[in-house]
């Protein structure tokens, strides 16, 4: 059987528990319904389930076990932590499904094409953050007239996920100061021999605690920020949060007001300019002000 089909297998079983626990009949019907839907093979037997379990496991850290007072398998959360990289590794596994759908469903199934995410750089990336190797690459830089290819020797730290997409933070050899390089920019990737050894005053998920994106100001407080929305725009900040501090001040039929605790970032200022008329910053006066001198200039565009 190939790898992909196992994965396959391995994702229906996982979603499946995941709606509701099942006992072992149930999950050998499904996956045998499955079989004739995707025109492939993802039956097993009891053994078979069992060893399934266990790499499931193995490979994504997710607990299935059998709880035999109520004759089901069900998914074991250990901690809030768990659970949310869990919703993502779920989240992984629907589109995996989609997208292996795609080619039945051509017409029913639109999925949109864009730039690879440069994902395929985790792997060597984590391998080396975790043995202290440096790496080297090719990051292309977007900030120039003329965009330059710049060769890059780091330290790699940790990665950092920042509206949909990744990033590297490192030290830079160069000049011995933490950047970010976004996965989607590095080509020619290569894991090098020579160590380094690990700066132990910085921790970069302290250092992004208070950031919005990939920008952060670590040497400035964050700042109480008060956002009021339209009671329409409110349903969709409800749903998927700005921020992980994100507090709801007032909810009512007129508006849904919001604090979030942060640094107002060049990332943040366009995440708001980007909900238009729907939003208004009440505070702080300088984010307001910001917001204002930009919009003016928006409006010049089209004198």
């Amino acid at each position: 059987m190939s790898k992909q089909r196992f994965i396959k297998r391995y994702s229906l079983i996982i979603n499946l528990v995941r709606r509701t626990p099942a006992s072992f009949e149930i999950i050998k019907k499904y996956l045998q319904e499955q079989s004739l839907l995707e025109e492939d093979n993802f039956e097993v037997e009891l053994r078979t389930f069992q060893r399934d379990l266990k790499e499931i496991e193995s490979l994504f850290g997710i607990k299935i076990r059998n709880n035999r007072a109520k004759g089901v398998y069900e998914i074991i959360e250990n901690s809030d932590e768990d659970a949310e990289k869990y919703d993502r590794l779920m989240e992984s596994f629907e589109v995996f499904n989609i997208l292996n759908l795609s080619n039945q469903f051509e017409k029913e199934i639109i999925v949109e094409k864009r730039k690879p995410l440069g994902i395929e750089h985790m792997y060597s990336l984590l391998s080396a953050i975790k043995k202290k190797y440096e790496v080297q690459f090719t990051h292309e830089k977007y900030w120039t007239e003329v965009p330059q290819s710049q060769f890059k020797q780091v330290q790699p730290i940790a990665l950092k996920e920042a509206r949909f997409r990744w990033y590297l933070i490192a030290k830079d050899k160069k000049d011995s100061i933490i950047k970010t390089f976004s996965l989607d920019r590095i080509s020619d990737l290569q894991v090098l021999e020579t160590t380094f050894v690990e700066n132990s005053n910085y921790d970069a998920k302290t250092a992004f605690q208070h950031s919005f994106g990939i920008v952060t100001n670590e040497n400035k407080m964050p700042e109480k920020v008060i956002l009021s929305f339209s009671h329409k725009q409110g349903k969709f900040i409800k749903s998927f949060p700005l921020h992980h501090s994100q507090k709801v001040l007032v909810d009512d039929k007129n508006e849904f007001r919001i604090e979030l605790l942060l640094h107002p970032t060049y990332d943040f200022v366009m995440e708001i300019m980007s909900i238009g008329s729907h939003v208004k910053v009440l505070e702080p006066l300088t984010l307001k002000e910001e917001i204002k001198e930009r919009l003016k200039q928006t409006l010049n565009l089209y004198n």
